[in-house]
């Protein structure tokens, strides 16, 4: 089991140092083909001067706007360099870069996005929403730090577990990043009162998980005033590769409020994570 087609998005004018490294030994690992892409949103009523702000002239941004994709489309090509396959994609739509990034997903089996930004952002014309991107996209996202990663390597990984038909997806697509891992500790944080039985429950989970031959630790943790602080402790500890985790949602007069725990787990963990809705 492995991932046959990546997608990675690459951010104008910002670094994409550390999510061009992780598609890079993913894309080596799983033998798979690599599709770079870079958006961008267009409105008939702009109202946002961030990117215009240097601009002398509409004619004057557009072509910086063109320079910047270029140079992303070269730090691409020259870190995938040598890999199976590459493709690039430069999108230009009159819908938002999460929308778009959504529909583009559909021809990957993982969509691999720098994780640095607000989960609900205000509307910009570059960062996308993250939170929206995940649950719309119908395909795993991996969240890769901005900065931080030392040495890129997924031989250890953590399931923050929530027995949600959220996490069990994500677990299930995280399948061939788990099988290639040394270690695997599934932690689920709970009541003191329900602690035994949750571990009972989990111990399903930690059974099927080795019968696709990956070796796994079963924790559970009693809970706290933050389960997110909890769980940004254990990975503290114990010092995974990667993580895996489901974003689960709930819609309140059309505004879209993430669980805290999905929220907060991409801000307090340092680490490259798996999210799947």
């Amino acid at each position: 089991m492995s991932y046959a087609t990546l997608m990675v998005h690459l951010q104008i004018g910002r670094p994409n140092d550390n999510v061009l490294a992780i598609t890079r030994l993913l894309a080596v690992t799983h033998q798979a083909a690599v599709i770079g892409i870079a958006a961008s949103e267009t409105s008939d009523n702009f109202t946002n001067e961030d990117y215009y702000l240097v601009a002398q002239s509409l004619d004057e941004g557009i072509a910086s706007w063109q320079a910047h994709l270029a140079a992303a489309e070269a730090e691409f090509r020259d870190a995938l360099q040598g890999c199976a396959e590459i493709s690039w994609r430069t999108i230009n739509a009159r819908q938002s870069i999460t929308e778009t990034l959504a529909q583009e997903a559909r021809g990957t089996d993982l969509l691999i996005v720098c994780a640095d930004q607000p989960l609900d952002p205000p509307y910009q014309i570059q960062p996308f929403n993250l939170g929206e991107l995940v649950v719309h996209a119908g395909r795993p996202v991996l969240g890769v730090p901005k900065s931080g990663i030392a040495s890129p390597a997924f031989d250890r990984g953590i399931i923050y577990w929530k027995d949600t038909l959220e996490t069990r997806r994500a677990v299930v697509d995280a399948l061939p990043l788990l099988k290639k891992a040394s270690s695997v500790l599934l932690v689920q944080v709970a009541e003191k009162e329900k602690m035994t039985a949750e571990g009972a429950r989990m111990e399903a989970v930690t059974f099927w998980l080795e019968r696709h031959g990956i070796k796994v630790d079963l924790m559970v943790v009693e809970a706290t005033s933050s389960d997110a602080e909890a769980l940004r402790a254990i990975t503290s500890e114990h010092k995974p590769d990667f993580g895996v985790a489901g974003l689960y949602s709930h819609n309140r007069l059309r505004e879209r409020v993430f669980g805290g725990v999905s929220r907060d787990l991409l801000r307090l963990v340092n680490r490259c994570v798996l999210l799947s809705h």
